[in-house]
């Protein structure tokens, strides 16, 4: 009996441990159930109302011709949200209701439309403004948006601000790929410059590198137009060129514009600069004897006897300390003559000249004016202008300057809407003065073996009675000869050991 009742109150209890958790699971799902049913129904309504905040737009874009437009840029105004159209010219893009979309593209205007829930279908218009930015490829003006190639321009204030000679000179230096070089008449004053684009190159023999130079839409030469009359310079430089020019522009155009009228009151303006000219990297003479010296050096060297003998040496120094007096000896000016009745030019002279100040100035001035009158309506401008240029050259010894002289007239008319007449004029006068042998030998090879290398430091510039020793010729009298040149020592002399 023991047994039985130990054994049914040990069942009793393990029952009641089972409802009591029975129970406590019961009432824990009971009171959880709600409250995850109460969040779901909240994290439904989350989304659904995330969901009404943004609407898909979607459209097509095209421009004035029908044609779809690709990569027009789509952009949510205000944010970074955006796309771009494709292929075909269509877009897709979420965007908050009532948003505004905004749409650009490169030459065209920019649209900004508000958001409607309804496909948009848009035609943008070119930007005329932003096209027509003027850059001269062309007979005349072309429209940027035609620009195919590599293209630098310059404006009249760079170019006014050069007082240089020409148009050449005014453009060293400030176009990238645009190279100048000196030609074959080097410092003369009517020298030009060689221009080429990029390097220089031929096609074949017979050709040339030079670049196509159109001046106001006509083939001419840059350096006759005056630097103030210009308004801007614009350099074409790669091979794209010859698809508007031809063959003739395969190594690059130089397109340059003048200066036109401007509705409004009548402008005058004037403008006038003076410059000074010098020779540069002119060499240091020795003086004559230490002339002389190395002179007999070199002959011993090689294996001759001195050239100077010790009265000509003597000579050299007496000269130099200002022993000759008598200005009706021939000793005077640094010279005498042999039995021959010719100079003793080399050898026997023992003056003292430094030929290359002898023959250069120093410090040059030369003048610039112009002069522009410009003015008209709207139906009708004018501009006139005129320079004037004196540039005075290096050359002591006879007349070495050159003029210019321009006249430039440019007249526009419209009479209707449709049309527009121009009228343009441009005059150009040079004149240049210089010796007879300016030629291009004169400078190249001065310092070795040109004229005034020949003329040694101990060559005097004037002999007795202003004869004017000349090489090793028979000597007459300067006014029989025509050498305007008076009786006087010479005008550069040099002292011993100067250098």
């Amino acid at each position: 009996m023991t047994k039985k009742s130990n054994l049914s109150l040990r069942f009793t209890r393990v029952w009641e441990k089972h409802c009591l958790k029975t129970a406590a699971a019961t009432l824990l799902l009971c009171c959880v159930l709600p409250v995850q049913a109460k969040a779901d129904t909240y994290k439904t309504q989350e989304t659904a109302s995330i969901q009404q905040q943004t609407v898909k737009t979607t459209g097509v874009i095209i421009d004035n011709t029908g044609e779809p437009l690709i990569g027009v840029s789509v952009k949510v105004q205000g944010t970074n949200t955006g796309t771009i159209t494709d292929l075909d010219g269509k877009f897709s893009i979420d965007t908050p209701p009532k948003a505004l979309l905004e749409f650009s593209f490169i030459g065209y205007k920019t649209i900004i439309m508000e958001v409607t829930g309804k496909e948009l279908h848009i035609t943008m218009q070119e930007d005329s403004k932003q096209l027509d930015e003027v850059v001269v490829v062309g007979y005349g003006s072309q429209k940027k948006v035609n620009v195919t190639g590599s293209v630098s321009m310059v404006n009249a204030d760079v170019l006014e601000s050069r007082p240089v000679q020409n148009v050449s000179q005014a453009l060293q230096g400030v176009i990238p790929g645009l190279n100048m070089s000196v030609g074959s008449s080097g410092g003369t004053l009517d020298g030009k410059l060689n221009v080429n684009i990029r390097g220089a190159g031929t096609i074949s023999d017979g050709s040339s590198s030079s670049p196509l130079v159109l001046i106001d839409g006509i083939e001419g030469d840059m350096n006759t137009v005056n630097p103030n009359d210009i308004e801007s310079v614009s350099v074409l430089k790669d091979a794209a060129s010859s698809s508007i020019y031809g063959a003739r522009a395969a190594f690059g155009v130089i397109l340059i514009t003048t200066k036109s009228g401007k509705s409004g009151k009548t402008r005058v303006n004037y403008s006038g600069n003076v410059r000074f000219s010098d020779a540069i990297q002119l060499p240091d003479m020795v003086d004559s004897y230490t002339f002389a010296q190395y002179f007999n050096r070199a002959s011993t060297n090689g294996g001759e006897s001195p050239t100077f003998d010790e009265k000509a040496l003597q000579n050299i120094l007496d000269f130099q300390n200002g022993k000759f007096t008598d200005p009706s000896t021939p000793e005077y000016y640094g010279v005498e003559a042999g039995p021959d009745g010719k100079w003793k030019s080399y050898a026997g002279s023992f003056a003292n000249t430094d030929w290359f100040k002898e023959f250069y100035k120093s410090w040059t001035p030369s003048t610039e004016h112009n002069l522009s009158i410009s003015g008209g309506t709207e139906k009708l401008t004018y501009m006139i202008s005129g320079s004037f240029l004196n540039q005075n050259g290096l050359i002591r010894h006879g007349e070495d300057n050159f003029n210019r002289y321009t006249m430039n007239a440019k007249i526009s008319a419209k009479p209707a809407e449709w049309v527009t007449l121009n009228y343009t004029s441009k005059w150009t006068r040079e004149d240049y003065d210089r010796p007879t042998y300016m030629t291009g030998a004169f400078f190249i090879t001065l310092p070795v073996a040109g004229p005034l290398a020949l003329q040694w430091i101990k060559r005097p510039l004037y002999a007795q009675h202003g004869n004017h020793p000349i090489g090793r010729e028979a000597y007459k009298p300067v006014k029989e000869i025509g050498i305007p040149i008076s009786c006087k020592p010479s005008s550069s002399p040099l002292k011993t050991g100067e250098s």
